[in-house]
């Protein structure tokens, strides 16, 4: 029987706990060397980068690949977030292990929980099950106007632990702004062709993504990430496919094929690959990230 979330939290966390206890007694970086902040996955680091610019070492603590609705940190995380001063979530749920991970190994690191500053509600509860049916979607930067809600409390709170740069964040965030503006309008026109398209899923990703181009999200392999689909599951996709008239299953490089596969066989439809995280050439910058998304569904909606 698989492990409960708050289960395998606490395992992982004994495993990494020698590692952090060490890394605790590290010495801080000198103040010469550049300042080193961390954002759990990879759009959200990208941003962190644009906003702090060169003064500032940013790491991705979730590898490509990964999802991080499932995701046990490692030594490996444990050394990335060591001697950051700032540790940037998605929230609403999404990656609570980041916030224990910091509390165990970089306590004096600040935290800034996106999802608070975007508007996005989490959970109610404390029960340590991430994104549950019924909860808030908080895949909220696949929609770049929340990403860029975002930017303006992120250069304060840069502002707030390096004073001195102040302007330089303040005015980088703006300038990023507008860069945004530009890439919805370019993703909005390139997805007018097939407004009104239902994106059939491997996991629940997309509603926000759907919503903000006219698109609309009429299932997933999985709603609830870690919770693998029974048969009448899969048998109730394929009759949502067939009655929505489907053309294509959208599945990520984090989610197993297999499932996919017998979903898309059985319904008679084309797989591609849409990627809700990135952090891989091509779609290593949140702006790449999203125009191959944008690529990715309106080929996989429009007739073929």
């Amino acid at each position: 029987m698989p492990l409960s979330r708050s289960r395998a939290w606490r395992t992982a966390l004994l495993l990494v706990l020698p590692v952090a206890a060490a890394c605790g007694r590290a010495p801080r970086p000198l103040e010469s060397a550049p300042r080193v902040a961390a954002a759990t996955i990879a759009p959200l680091a990208d941003v962190l980068a644009r906003i702090a610019g060169p003064s500032w070492e940013v790491r991705t603590l979730v590898p490509p690949g990964t999802s991080p609705h499932v995701f046990e940190p490692t030594p490996r995380e444990v050394r990335l977030v060591a001697p950051a001063r700032l540790l940037v979530t998605v929230g609403a749920g999404y990656d609570r292990w980041a916030a224990q991970l910091a509390s165990a190994c970089a306590p004096g690191a600040a935290l800034f929980d996106a999802s608070a500053a975007v508007g996005v509600e989490g959970p109610s509860d404390a029960s340590g099950h991430d994104h549950e049916e019924g909860e808030a979607d908080p895949h909220w930067w696949l929609d770049p106007r929340l990403v860029q809600r975002s930017l303006g409390p992120l250069a304060e709170r840069l502002a707030a632990i390096d004073p001195a740069g102040t302007d330089g964040y303040r005015q980088r965030a703006a300038a990023f702004a507008a860069e945004l503006v530009a890439l919805d309008a370019e993703i909005g026109a390139s997805l007018a062709p097939v407004r009104g398209g239902g994106i059939l899923s491997a996991h629940n990703a997309w509603p926000r993504f759907a919503a903000r181009y006219g698109l609309r999200a009429v299932g997933s392999i999985e709603p609830v990430p870690g919770r693998e689909p029974s048969p009448r599951d899969l048998a109730a996709l394929v009759k949502t496919a067939r009655r929505e008239r489907i053309r294509t299953l959208f599945t990520e490089p984090q989610f197993p094929p297999s499932a996919a596969r017998v979903v898309a066989d059985e319904a008679g439809i084309r797989v591609a690959t849409a990627d809700p995280i990135g952090g891989v050439p091509g779609r290593s910058g949140y702006a790449e990230l999203m125009r191959w998304n944008a690529r990715v569904f309106r080929e996989g909606l429009s007739p073929r």
